[in-house]
Parts: C-alpha cells; structure tokens; sequence
C-alpha cells in the first residue's frame, strides 16, 4: 500500500502545481497570438484555409480545446490553458500507471514516476495554452497502450495507442515522429515475434490511422512547411540530444560549460545499462517492456535522421523534443524494475526520489516559464502604469513587438483603458506615447525623444514620456 500512497501523492502534488502555474503564470507571447488569431476561428475549416495555417502558431487540437473551454468558463488565462491542465493530469497519472505496472518496490516506483514526471521544462507546457502539453500526454499514452499490447496482443491497447497518438499528432505535428516511430516498432516487434498473422489483423489500425492523418494534414503540413515555420532545429542527433539536457536541467550548469554532453553521455550510459541488465534477466514480463521501449526510441531516432535526409530540415530542438521524455525515462522506469525488491533498493529509490525533487525545487520558477521569460512582468508593469485605485483616462503604451500579443489580449479581455498598441518590428518610437515598455535592444532613441527610464522590471524596461 505505501508504495501507491507514494505514487498517489506525487500525482496530487504535482497536479496541483500544474494548476497552479497556470493560474499565476502571466499570459505569454505564442498563447496571445493563437488567442488573437484563431480563438473564433472555424478550426473545421483548417483542411483547406490558408489563414489556419499562416504560422505555426495553430496546434489544432490546442485551438479546438482552447475555443471550447473559452466558450464554457470565460477568456481567462486559467480558462483557456484548462484543457493543457488536463493533460498534465493524464499524463501524470499514466506515468503512475506504467510505474505501478511495471516496478514493484516502493522507493524505486516513486523515482520511476519522478523520472518521468519531474522536469520543469514538461511541467511548464502543461501550465499553458499550447500543444506541447497535449502531444506529451498523448505520447505517453501511446507508449503504455503499446507497453499493455505487447503482454497478450489485445486489439483494445493498440487502438488506445493509435488514437492517443493520432491525438498528440494532432495537437502537434512533431508527434508524427513519435507516430512513425511506434508503428514501425510494433510491425518489427510482431516479426521477431513470429505474430504474422497480426499484420493484416491489426496492421489495418495502423493504415487506417495513415489515411486518416494524411487525409487531415496534407494541406497543413505543406502550407506550414512552405512557410519555412518548421525550418528551426539543431544540426544534427547529439546536437539534439545536448539540447534537451540543458532542457532537462533546466538550464543549470552542475559540472560548469560541459554539463550538457556531460548528462547526455550519462543517460546514453544508463540506458546501455539497463539494456545490457535486462538481457540476463529471467522474466520476459520485465525485460520486454525494456526491449520494446528501446526499440521505439532507436526507431524514432533513425526517423529523425531520414526526415533530415530526405528533407532536408533539422533535428528536432527545444520544446519540439519534449516527445522524447516519456519516451527515454519510460526505458528508465522499467529498468528500476529489474532491481530486486529489498531494503536496499527502498533506499536507492528514495535517494533518487530525494534527488530529482532537489533538481525540481531548485530550477522551478513559479510565476514564469523559461520559454516565455520575458513575458513574466506583466503584472509589475501594468501596476505602475495603471496603479490600484486610482482613475484614469486611456494611457498610451507602446512596446517591443514581443509584448504586444500579451498587452493586446488583456487589453481585450480586461477593459484595460490602454491604446496605442501597435505591432511594430522594428520599433518606431512615437513620442505621443505615455510609456514604453522595451526590451534593452529597443532603447535606442528614446532619450531623445522625450522618454526617461521609469523602472527596470527584470530584464525588461519601462520609460516614461517626460514631457507629459
């Protein structure tokens, strides 16, 4: 029972926190833009609408979800990241799922949960109005649906795995890697299992599943391609794999300039560990989670590689690789199955346990995101031009063009009485303005024109026009 009751906790706590960020966290950049330009739009128009698809900006399950609760609880930023809430509890509660199912020893099950729980960087997509949250869960579930399947081939968990990850798919297209990926996984799984009669069988969901998806998305993906929105990335697998440790660390730097390869090479060890463990080990029901999940993870890698072969694009990078974690940490989870259940593998799970929530407190800012810094000082701005309590008349506020979608939507949905909010990139100082708000780059003339530094909010800066 304490083992669950761990489990169980992590899942509240860590459910909570998610709700909670997105409550406090100001309202950021991608999520006002997807706001402005698609919360009243006919997402059921989008197989054929070249304004659906004018950026990346529209994840299409995200925009749906976001439209529906809108129209159920309000324009509130807590409101419209309700369904990512959602999804970060789906996709905790998953997690708990595969730890359960697949670690027996108490300690080692909360460290398992944590591995594939505890980054901030996952935890902040589930905090906002944006895809990444709602690709994740509907990766992790398509990998436990595969996990389940593999035990006595049941229709029901394949079909939980193609739906989940036509889901995530939808929500973001990065998840068609992860779709390839485990498609191929399972067709390579049924042949060195000498299944063949379950290609045709069950190899009908995954056709199914293909027409679908290009019947869906032929048009977006070659209009969003065409707009080069999907051309950033890193230039090549270890580039990429560098770069979600320092996604993972969140940034902090334990073993100075080198931590980044330093972890990357240390997780690439782990998981050659594990691997190399399960292959002495008795009980198919424990090493072939590991085997299928290392699979899935090797597929997806050389799907990567031939995507930039044949197209010429990247790697996957930032918040496009968040796919990746449920992936290589349910490898880790399974593997903390293979140590047996004693008082010694109570303690080592605990340590980790102890570990990670360490990491986690430590690099886990409240009231912000790393991905959206800059946009945390709404708040603090907004009370100095607008102090509490007192009357005004329309301020003239003008800003870096990164602030504007975020001023413009509590501009709309608040009744704040600003003007003079204009999209502007570069900036053309207007010396009618009240205030500026700029980042450092945009400071540039503003002296002349009239502007003395109000207060510096962070990194970001606000000028007050001197002559008024």
């Amino acid at each position: 029972m304490l083992r669950h009751t761990l489990v169980v906790i992590g899942v509240c706590a860590m459910s909570a926190l998610i709700a909670y960020r997105a409550y406090v966290i100001p309202f950021s950049h991608d999520e006002a833009s997807t706001w402005l330009n698609y919360r009243h739009l006919n997402v059921w128009s989008c197989l054929s609408n070249y304004f659906c698809w004018a950026s990346a900006n529209n994840h299409w399950l995200n925009t749906l979800l976001l439209q529906w609760s809108a129209s159920i609880f309000g324009e509130q930023p807590w409101a419209l990241r309700l369904p990512n809430i959602l999804a970060g509890v789906a996709y905790l509660l998953c997690a708990a799922l595969i730890v359960g199912k697949y670690v027996q020893n108490y300690g080692l099950q909360l460290a398992g949960f944590l591995f594939l729980s505890a980054h901030v960087y996952l935890l902040d997509f589930f905090s906002l109005a944006r895809g990444y949250g709602l690709m994740a869960a509907g990766v992790i579930w398509g990998v436990y649906g595969m996990l389940r399947y593999i035990e006595k081939s049941e229709t029901k968990w394949l079909v939980t795995s193609i739906v989940m990850l036509m889901l995530a798919v939808l929500s973001n297209f990065t998840a068609l890697i992860p779709f390839a990926g485990i498609g191929i996984a399972w067709l390579v799984w049924i042949l060195l299992s000498g299944k063949f009669n379950l290609i045709l069988r069950h190899g009908v969901y995954w056709v199914g599943s293909v027409l679908v998806l290009y019947f869906l998305l032929r048009y977006p993906v070659k209009t969003v391609s065409g707009s080069g929105a999907l051309e950033w990335g890193a230039s090549g697998i270890s580039e990429m794999g560098a770069d979600l440790m320092r996604s993972l660390l969140y940034g902090v730097r334990y073993f100075g300039d080198a931590t980044y390869l330093y972890a990357l090479y240390a997780l690439i060890a782990l998981l050659g560990l594990i691997v190399l463990t399960s292959l002495f080990h008795s009980r198919k029901e424990t090493k072939h989670p590991i085997w299928l999940m290392t699979l899935i993870l090797v597929l997806n890698i050389i799907v990567i590689v031939l995507q930039m072969k044949l197209t010429g694009s990247q790697a996957p990078e930032g918040r496009k690789t968040i796919f990746l974690i449920p992936i290589i940490f349910a490898i880790v989870a399974c593997g903390l199955g293979l140590i047996r259940n004693t008082g010694t593998a109570s303690l080592i799970g605990i340590i980790i346990s102890l570990a990670l929530i360490g990491h986690l407190i430590r690099t886990l800012p409240m009231k912000s995101t790393r991905e959206w810094y800059y946009d945390a000082y709404y708040p603090q701005m907004l009370s100095s031009v607008l102090p509490e309590g007192e009357k005004s008349d329309s301020i003239r506020l003008g800003s870096s063009w990164i602030f504007n979608p975020s001023l413009v939507y509590y501009q709309k949905t608040q009744a704040l009485p600003i003007s003079g909010l204009d999209y502007q990139k570069p900036l053309i100082i207007d010396s009618t303005m009240h205030y500026y708000f700029v980042e450092p780059v945009d400071t540039v003339g503003m002296i002349q024109n009239g502007f003395d530094l109000e207060k510096r909010i962070g990194p970001v800066l606000l000028f007050k026009n001197k002559r008024q």
